[in-house]
């Protein structure tokens, strides 16, 4: 047994505890817990950061806290939302108070909520399954989409608990009621316009008789009884409608050319409606009751009608083209014109007098817009324009052209970007700069002052830089928001079961046989026989497998005797037995099977072998030669019995100089699986069999690899 289990690799190191004191460190570690998620909670109620908490020195406590105090926050982040989604109707980002994640929920739980007051006010099915939203969102969808119902407490099943409270405006508001907060004493005005009532979770706002709730859900607006029909005015009275009500009047008959508005009669503008018959050379004039037609001022020839309603000169020289010839000059008259022959020419930027007796400069400046919207300088037979900053006189177009700054003094206007405008230019920035006072000078711009990162934010010359703490990762889309990295994900994490949690990981162990390592991923074989923790009976012996132990008993066949000290009570998982022949026996004196040796072995499970793996190391007596002479002895190994797949066989090798036989497993085995290997190690000389030994090797595979 000795040299069998020296060949065996010492593949785990165990740390035994005893059960008492297992017991009682997770009672006290269950404890401990409990109360650091209180404190978690605390933390939480007012409204402090859970990312930035009082360490614990007991690394559990730390994430019992931190994500206590989270699970409470995201709580209050969307009964925040449900609230803003329910009291103003919009789920703006500046409503949000809070750190970035919090206001995303409170956010995402409005537009929840509103999901489900839509639907609701549409009458469809408040039944979300098939959106396959998120268990957050389609709660506040379902609670903003469902009536509320009244809930009766049961004398049945009452139970005491621990109250937990907070203290609110100065008054205890009890968390065992899940925070259940009355809206309507403390924000009343700001909640409803008329009645508020509180809800459980939430409120509602009712309006008094004569008005209904306007469709923000808050404010009361009047109903109109006279349009709805909800009146009783009795046949020959009017509906007049009042804030809140209505009254009932005497129907009033009123006279032609009026109309009834309200409970008088008011003039009615045949001419402004179109309801007279004037004529189109007639004026329509509107007169109590009635109207009347007035004759239009009609004007003579030269003369025109003015916006006055007066007749004017007409100016046939300026009003038409050409009245007079070429040659000659038009001079209006009163109601009419005149044409003189021209005695004079006169040339280009010069006209004759209104004589006809000499030229005259002509002021280009007064006929048309000859500049535009710079200044025009009347010249003797011509002008020209003085133009504003930015501009320059072109003295071919005789216009003011614009001065593209830009071209003209290219890198010395600005930094980064010239933009020519009309009669200027416009300095502009790179993205991640903003421009300076000056007015042409770019300065980084500290993206990080408006928090675009969900965790982060490290500022960088003309851009920004996004990190995420441990246990997150940067979304490849946006580059802003942290995600959850799950670990659970990677290969190898754990050696058993991988649990992902927000930023971090827990592996777990099988139920029982196995502990987890201080590495907190590593799962380790409890040795229930050295710690004591066995039921095997004094006869047998406790023999530890991967994940458990065996209790076991091993008799010598017929003919055979046990070898070795001790008794059956305390021997040892190998048990030696050689032959022992009674005197007349003679059978029993020519089997050449000599010793039989049985014992057990722990094998983890194995899905793939990469090559034969060595398991056991059978040791003779025989001297190892390469090349052996024909009377020389020898040893054959052979395997018997093995399992259905033929997954192990034996072969002969040599170590120290003696003959070994080396027992592998050659195929993959999948546990859980109980198996026996038989193998043979036969004596030759010179082609006799003088001796011949059994090896019975029980095999326990775990169910696990590890």
């Amino acid at each position: 047994w000795q040299q069998l289990r020296g060949a065996l690799p010492l593949r785990r190191i165990v740390i035994l505890l005893s059960l008492c004191a297992a017991l009682t460190g997770i009672e006290s570690m269950f404890t401990s817990v409990h109360e650091c998620c209180e404190a978690g909670r605390v933390i939480a109620l007012r409204k402090q950061d859970c990312t930035a908490l009082p360490r614990f020195s007991s690394h559990i406590c730390s994430i019992a806290q931190e994500h206590c105090c989270r699970a409470l926050a995201r709580e209050r982040a969307c009964d925040t939302g449900i609230k803003v989604a329910r009291g103003h109707g919009v789920c703006e980002r500046p409503l949000f108070t809070g750190s970035n994640w919090e206001a995303q929920i409170s956010q995402s739980c409005c537009d929840c909520c509103t999901l489900g007051l839509k639907t609701d006010s549409m009458g469809f099915s408040c039944d979300f399954q098939d959106l396959q939203l998120d268990k957050q969102c389609s709660n506040a969808a379902k609670v903003c989409c469902q009536k509320p119902k009244d809930i009766t407490p049961s004398a049945k099943g009452e139970r005491c608990e621990k109250k937990e409270t907070v203290s609110l405006n100065c008054e205890t508001v009890s968390l065992n009621d899940t925070q259940n907060i009355n809206e309507c004493k403390y924000y009343s005005w700001r909640l409803c316009g008329h009645i508020c009532e509180n809800t459980e979770g939430s409120y509602r706002c009712r309006c008094i008789s004569g008005f209904r709730l306007a469709p923000d859900g808050r404010t009361c607006e009047d109903i109109n009884e006279c349009l709805t029909g909800r009146h009783n005015c009795p046949r020959g009275q009017v509906c007049l409608n009042t804030e809140g009500s209505f009254h009932c009047q005497r129907e009033i008959a009123c006279n032609t050319g009026y109309k009834l508005t309200g409970s008088f009669c008011q003039d009615i503008d045949e001419c402004a409606l179109g309801r007279h018959d004037c004529g189109a050379n007639c004026v329509c004039v509107n007169t109590a009751g009635s109207f009347r037609c007035e004759q239009k001022l009609v004007c003579g020839d030269g003369f025109t009608l003015d916006a006055a309603g007066g007749c004017t000169d007409v100016d046939e020289c300026s009003a038409h083209t050409s009245p007079c010839q070429p040659s000659q000059t038009c001079v209006n008259t009163l109601g009419s014109y005149s044409c003189h022959a021209n005695a004079i020419t006169c040339p280009r930027g010069f006209h004759l007098s209104v004589n006809g007796t000499r030229c005259e400069d002509v002021n280009e400046c007064r006929v048309g817009n000859k500049c535009a919207k710079h200044v025009c300088v009347n010249l003797e037979g011509l002008y020209r324009c003085e133009c504003r900053s930015g501009y320059m006189f072109n003295s071919v177009t005789k216009l003011c052209e614009d001065i593209n700054e830009c071209t003209h003094y290219p890198g010395r206007l600005c930094a980064h970007k010239c933009e020519n405008t009309e009669g200027s230019y416009r300095c502009s920035c790179a993205t991640g700069f903003k421009l300076a006072y000056d007015g042409r000078d770019c300065e980084d711009i500290n993206e990080c002052e408006d928090k675009p990162c969900s965790q982060e934010c490290t500022n960088v010359y003309g851009s920004y830089q996004c990190y995420c703490h441990r246990g997150y990762q940067l979304n490849d889309v946006d580059g802003m928001t942290c995600e959850d990295i799950d670990e659970c994900m990677l290969p190898n994490v754990c050696s058993y079961q991988c649990v992902n949690m927000p930023g971090d990981f827990n592996c777990t162990c099988p139920s029982s046989g196995y502990t987890l390592l201080y590495d907190g991923r590593t799962c380790q074989d409890i040795d229930e026989c050295a710690a004591g923790t066995h039921s095997c009976s004094a006869k047998e012996t406790c023999f530890n497998v991967q994940g458990g132990f065996r209790c076991l008993f091993f008799e010598c066949p017929p003919n055979f005797s046990r070898a070795g000290k001790g008794s059956a009570g305390n021997a040892s998982a190998v048990v030696r037995c050689v032959k022992a022949c009674q005197e007349s026996d003679g059978d029993c004196a020519r089997d050449r099977v000599h010793i039989i040796t049985s014992t057990a072995l722990s094998l983890p499970t194995s899905q793939r072998l990469e090559g034969p793996e060595e398991i056991v190391l059978l040791r003779t007596s025989a001297e190892a030669k390469q090349d052996l002479l024909p009377d020389e002895p020898d040893v054959l190994f052979d395997i018997l019995a093995t399992d259905e797949l033929l997954s192990f066989d034996v072969i002969k090798g040599a170590q120290n100089g003696m003959v070994v036989g080396v027992i592998r497993q050659i195929k993959p085995v999948l546990g859980p699986k109980e198996l026996i290997l038989e193998v043979t190690m036969k004596y030759v000389q010179s082609g006799v069999v003088s001796q011949q030994n059994i090896v019975l090797i029980h095999v326990f595979i775990s169910e696990f690899w590890f």
